[in-house]
Parts: C-alpha cells; structure tokens; sequence
C-alpha cells in the first residue's frame, strides 16, 4: 500500500513537474515573441524616421539649390545688365567721341579750303596782272632771239643782224698796230713830193750842164738826199702817227655807232625781255607764296586733324579704360557672389548632411539600444522560462526523489514488517 502511494506521489510530481515547465516555457515563448515583435516595432519605426529624415534632407537640398539658382540667376542677369549697360554707355560715349571727331575734321577742311581758295584767288589775281607783262616779255625776247640769229627762224625781218661782227669795208683794224718803218717813211706823199722835187731840181741842173755831173754836184746830190730823209723821218712819223690816231678815232667812232645802234635796236627788246622776267619772277613769287601759305594751311590742317585724332584716342582710351574697369568690378563682383553663394550652398549642404548624420546617428543608436533591449528581453525572457521550467522539473525530480526515497523507506519498512510479522 505505501509503495502504491510513492508510485503516485512520484507520478504525480512527475506530472506537476512538467506542467509547470511547459508554463514557464509558454511564457518564456510569450516574452521572446513580444521581444521581437518590440524589436521590429522599434525597426519599422527607425525605417520611417530614416525615410523622414532622407525626405527632409532632399527637401533641405532642393530648397539650397533651388536657392542658388535662383542667386545665380540674380547674378546673372545683374552681371548681364551692368555689362550691357556698361557697353552702352561705352558705345554712346564713343559715338559722341567719333562724332565730335567729324565736326572737328569738318570744320578744319572747310577752313583749309576757305585758305586754299582764297590763296588761289590772289595767285590767279596776280598772275593775271603780270600776264600782259608777261607776253610782252616773250615777244620781245623772241625778236632778239631772231635779230640775234638763235631763234632758228631764218625767215624772221633782220634775222641774225644783231650777232654781224663790227667792220669798216676796206679798213684792217690790224694796221692800227703797225710800227713805223722805213717803207712807210718811203711811202709818207711828203717825203716822196719833196725828195722827188729836188732830184728833178738836180737833173735840171745837170741837164743845162750838158749831163755832166761833177764829182761835187754828186756829192751834192747824195747830201740833199741824206739830208732830206734825216728832215722828213720826223715830218713823216709825225703824218704816220696822226694819220693812225685819225684811223683809229675814225675806227672808234664808227665802232660806237654801231655799237650805239644794235644797242637801240636791242634795248627796247631786252626791256620788254626785263619786263617778262620781273613778270616771271612776280609770278614766281606768287606761286610761291600761293605754296608757302597752301603748306601752311595744310600743316594747320594737319596739326588740327592730329589733335582732333589725339583727342578722340583720349577719349576712347579713357572710355574703354572705364569699361573694362567697370567690367572688371562687375565680373569681380559677380565672382565674390557666387563664391559666397556657393559658400553658403556649401555651409547649407554640410550643415543639412550634418544634421541628418546626427539623426541617423541618433535613430540608429536608439535603433540599436531598442533592438539591444529587445534581443536581451527575449533572451532574458527565453533563459527565465528555461529556468523556470529546470527548476519545476528540478522540483518535480526533487519531490519525485524525495517521494521515491519516503517510498522506498515505506517499502522497505513494509517489507521488514512483514518479514517480521511473517516471523512470529
């Protein structure tokens, strides 16, 4: 009997034993499932956080950049509208420049041909009244050419008659040098008169002696020769030397009167001849003038069309000058402002990429201690049910041990019992 009861005793411990662990494992299952189910609660709500998050930041990004076209865009059209107005005011300015520049040239050649005209108004003035002068120049000197035989026009009334070389007809101006001689003595019509008059006187002598010549009427005759040739030598030179004074006064004054008639034939020609050449030379002098005043209107001209140009060179330096100042300041301008807009775009992005990093950092590190937690809860509530359930079949073994030992004791009594009771 006391055997039955241990059997039941360690049955129904047995039986206790696994009911309770079959609990203690149902509610560790229970605990590991919600675990989970926590953990992926936790996991949906970090996924829609993250898209959250990765919304926003596109959001931040197409703002930025909707932000920085739309600055540079400003700037753009800021940049294009001070250039253009630049180029504007540049291309005005250099119109009014190249315009004034017209004016100026306009005005220079006007005066220039004001000048020109009137110095050749009063070369043509002057040339006109010299002209009559001029022409009687021409004429006259034509006329010398002709009478001086160099004009070639051998027909012309005395060609040639100016250039005839002086000569008296019959006269040899030569024998205006001849020295006195014997021979011309001989040829002196005195000495000849009288030497002959007194041989004839010795011959009549002679002739109403006769023909008898005496020795001393010889002598006589010898001495009256010497004596006249020795009394007319002076006689005779005397007559020779006023006969050549006489030829030659002759030949001088004929010599001037032919000198003194070419003269008048050719002096009204060489006057008219003067005339031409002071007309000539007054023409000269006009169109000398007429150059010197035309070089000096075209120097001014020119020194007023190089200061004109020079002026309009400074004007349009100084115009591009302001423009590329002025387009360098816009471009420099323009460059510091999309510097700093794309600085701020970049400050923007960093910051935006910054924050959702932090957010990410943060959803992913609650992520993690929330799965953590989960993981641990589960395991924990895995590892309890676990327990518990060793523990009721440790219980049951130990109440299931403790009932066979009782048991056992029971049974060993009874069976010492009964051995002893069967003994009596």
């Amino acid at each position: 009997m006391s055997g039955w009861v241990a059997g039941a005793v360690v049955v129904g411990s047995i039986y206790s034993a696994n009911k309770a662990s079959s609990a203690a494992t149902a509610a560790a299952d229970t605990q590991v499932a919600a675990a989970e189910k926590s953990g992926d609660v936790s996991l949906e709500i970090a996924d829609k956080q993250i898209a959250a998050q990765k919304e926003a930041l596109a959001l931040q990004l197409a703002a930025d950049k909707e932000n920085v076209d739309k600055q540079i865009t400003l700037q753009q059209t800021t940049l294009e509208k001070t250039l253009k107005a630049q180029a504007d005011a540049a291309a005005a300015g250099q119109a009014a420049a190249a315009a004034a520049l017209s004016q100026q040239i306009a005005a220079q050649k006007a005066a220039l041909d004001a000048q020109l005209d009137l110095q050749r108004e009063l070369f043509n003035k002057q040339v006109e009244n010299l002209s009559s002068f001029k022409q009687a120049g021409e004429v006259g000197q034509a006329k010398m050419m002709d009478l001086l035989g160099l004009s070639g026009n051998t027909k012309a009334p005395g060609y040639g008659s100016a250039a005839t070389a002086f000569k008296v007809e019959g006269f040899d101006p030569n024998t205006l040098f001849q020295q006195f001689n014997a021979k011309e003595m001989e040829e002196d019509p005195g000495y000849a008169f009288r030497l002959a008059e007194g041989q004839k006187a010795i011959e009549r002598s002679t002739a109403a002696k006769g023909g008898l010549q005496s020795g001393a009427a010889l002598k006589a005759a010898a001495r009256y020769g010497q004596e006249m040739g020795s009394q007319e030598y002076q006689n005779a030179f005397n007559r020779f030397q006023a006969n050549k004074a006489f030829q030659a006064q002759e030949y001088g004054n004929a010599f001037n009167r032919f000198t003194t008639e070419r003269a008048n034939m050719l002096a009204p020609l060489q006057a008219l001849t003067a005339s031409g050449q002071a007309s000539a030379a007054g023409q000269a002098a006009a169109a000398g003038s007429l150059s010197a005043a035309s070089s000096q209107a075209l120097q001014g001209y020119g020194a007023g069309q190089a200061a004109a140009y020079g002026n309009y060179g400074a004007t349009a330096s100084d115009i591009a000058a302001r423009t590329g100042a002025g387009a360098s300041a816009a471009l420099g301008n323009y460059g510091a402002g999309m510097s700093n807009t794309y600085a701020g775009s970049t400050a923007a992005r960093q910051s935006a990429y910054g924050g959702f990093g932090s957010n990410l950092s943060n959803i992913y590190g609650t992520q993690g201690s929330n799965t953590i937690n989960a993981i641990t809860s589960a395991a924990n509530a895995s590892a309890a049910g676990r327990i518990g359930s060793a523990n009721a079949i440790t219980q049951g073994v130990n109440t299931m041990i403790g009932a066979g030992i009782s048991g056992y004791n029971a049974y060993n009594q009874n069976q010492l019992l009964n051995k002893y009771l069967m003994k009596g």
